[in-house]
């Protein structure tokens, strides 16, 4: 069993610095509990950028340097098809870990990163960032305050656009359409993760998923995973919906990633509503609650997608300075999540539905 970091700060290495580092780094500025003390990546013109960033950290272009120094925690930001991998090596040096999402590729990885944990005897976090989004967080408290009653219904959706957002650079891309043409596309796998680790946090484990996932050609031999339709109910008794469509031509405004988002959940006395996630959109308020022929906006909540990014990174360090708690996504509830994800391409393929075990 580890020991908390309770004397100093905690130390944070950052292997991989591309467009997520954007979104984790600034965590680190002014953090009481965490400073970013290390970067590495095997990009070297990516490698100077961020090093002109962040002067005073040490950069590596090689990971086993990088685990060789005083580091405490390694922040894994690598493509999600070398996640095992470089948590393997990260976990066999000693080092806590916050892995990127997805978790893995197949449960088999997973189990890999389980076992080196626990031979480690380290804290694994796995990084989820819209869990710890101010307005999901606030629309999980009405759920369970019970102001709309019981809830019976879970609907998730996400149009994704082609205009508005920033510009993700080709290193991205390009990992990305390769993880495509393997099976694992963008909307299903890569941003679905978040869909169905929301699902998971909100209403906990899957029972049966039905699924069908579509293909919109946008090149010959390459395609976005849309329309695609997830259904499915959990052991609780909720069932919920994912609908996910592809809108080109659609512009959203948005600082990150742009796509209209929204969370609803359903109860026996109303419902609780998020209207925005990573991107801005339509001008609405970032929550809204119906009961008894009323509705009430909230405005207040910080609302941009670096909010939960900045309050799951800071959560970790709280969580290696206390030793208390369990850090979240667990690696055990991550691979829940993976399972759920990877039930949902068996039932497309299947056309079927899928049974969790």
């Amino acid at each position: 069993m580890w020991s908390p970091i309770s004397s100093r700060k905690v130390r944070v290495g950052a292997v991989g610095l591309g467009q997520i580092f954007e979104l984790t780094s600034p965590a680190y500025r002014n953090d009481p509990d965490a400073e970013l003390v290390a970067l590495c990546d095997l990009d070297p013109d990516r490698l100077a950028l961020r090093a002109t960033q962040w002067p005073n950290a040490a950069a590596f272009a090689d990971l086993e340097a990088l685990l060789a120094s005083d580091v405490d925690m390694v922040e894994v930001l690598v493509p999600s098809p070398a996640h095992a991998a470089v948590a393997c090596q990260v976990l066999a040096a000693g080092k806590h870990l916050a892995l990127q999402k997805p978790v893995a590729h197949t449960l088999e990885e997973v189990d890999r990163i389980i076992a080196a944990r626990d031979a480690a005897g380290v804290a694994v976090r796995v990084m989820e960032d819209q869990i710890f989004f101010p307005p999901l967080v606030a629309l999980r408290d009405v759920v369970r305050s019970g102001e709309i009653g019981d809830p019976v219904g879970l609907h998730l959706k996400m149009v994704a656009t082609g205009l508005g957002g920033w510009d993700v650079n080709y290193g991205s891309w390009e990992w990305l359409l390769k993880q495509a043409q393997d099976g694992r596309g963008i909307l299903v796998f890569d941003d679905g993760w978040h869909k169905f680790a929301i699902a998971h946090w909100l209403f906990g484990p899957v029972r049966r998923v039905m699924a069908w996932i579509g293909n919109t050609e946008l090149a010959p031999g390459f395609g976005m995973d849309a329309p695609t339709t997830v259904m499915w109910d959990h052991v609780g008794g909720v069932r919920g919906v994912l609908d996910i469509s592809f809108a080109p031509q659609t512009y959203v405004r948005s600082d990150y990633y742009s796509g209209d988002e929204r969370v609803e959940v359903t109860g026996t006395l109303g419902f609780a509503r998020v209207n925005r996630i990573s991107a801005r959109g339509i001008d609405q308020p970032a929550l809204e609650v119906y009961r008894d022929g009323e509705l009430r906006s909230v405005h207040t909540l910080a609302d941009g997608l670096d909010a939960g990014f900045l309050a799951a990174s800071r959560a970790f360090a709280q969580h290696l300075r206390s030793g208390e708690g369990e850090p979240s996504l667990s690696l055990e509830q991550a691979r829940e999540v993976l399972a759920f994800q990877l039930s949902v391409y068996d039932s497309s393929a299947r056309d079927a539905p899928v049974f969790l075990a």
